[in-house]
C-alpha cells in the first residue's frame, strides 16, 4: 500500500500565522479541513490522474477576533518520493467577519467572496498520518483577474497541519 493515497477520505487540522506581512500579523489562527479522494470513472492510478482535484472544505478561525473565513476548492495532491509529497489548491472563499474597507487593524480585502491559493509540502508517516507544511492566501483577485473591488490587501497565512486518512 502506497502511503500517499488520494483516493480515500482526509480529516486536517492546524494552527497558522496569521496575516504574515499585514497590519493582522502577530496572531493565530486554527484550520479544519475535510478532502474528499479523486472521483474517477476510469484510469485509477495512471499518470494523468493526478490533474485530477479532490474536493477540499474548511475554515480559518483567527483566535484575536480578526479576519476569520470558510473556502472550498479543488486540491490537486502529487506523492513525491519516499513518503513525500506536495499538494496545490485553488477555490473560493468567504471572510466571515471581515472589514472590507479596512480598519486600524484589519486589511481592507475589498469584496466577499474572494480566491484561495496556495499549497503544502507534507511527509506521510504511516498510511493513515501525515504532516505538511502550508501556504495558504486570500484576496480578491483584483491584480491578476481584474476584479470590480477597489481594495485587495490579501491575506497570507504560514502553518503545519497533520490530517487523518481514512
Amino acid at each position: 500500500m502506497d502511503l500517499i493515497d488520494p483516493y480515500r477520505f482526509e480529516l486536517r487540522g492546524g494552527a497558522f500565522a496569521h496575516g504574515v506581512g499585514s497590519i493582522e500579523s502577530g496572531t493565530v489562527d486554527l484550520n479544519a479541513e475535510f478532502v474528499t479522494p479523486r472521483i474517477l470513472p476510469w484510469g485509477r492510478g495512471e499518470w494523468w490522474s493526478i490533474f485530477v482535484p479532490r474536493v477540499q472544505v474548511g475554515g480559518m478561525a483567527n483566535l484575536s477576533g480578526l479576519t476569520s473565513y470558510a473556502y472550498a476548492g479543488g486540491l490537486w495532491t502529487i506523492p513525491l518520493y519516499y513518503g513525500f509529497f506536495t499538494e496545490f489548491f485553488f477555490g473560493g472563499a468567504y471572510a466571515i467577519n471581515a472589514k472590507l474597507a479596512g480598519s486600524l487593524n484589519q486589511v481592507a480585502l475589498g469584496c466577499n467572496p474572494l480566491f484561495h491559493v496556495g499549497g503544502s509540502l507534507g511527509y506521510a508517516f504511516t498510511p493513515n498520518w501525515h504532516a505538511m507544511l502550508t501556504f495558504d492566501h486570500i484576496s480578491n483577485g483584483n491584480e491578476v483577474f481584474g476584479t470590480d473591488c477597489t481594495r485587495n490587501q490579501g491575506i497570507n497565512d504560514w502553518g503545519a497541519r497533520i490530517s487523518y486518512t481514512f
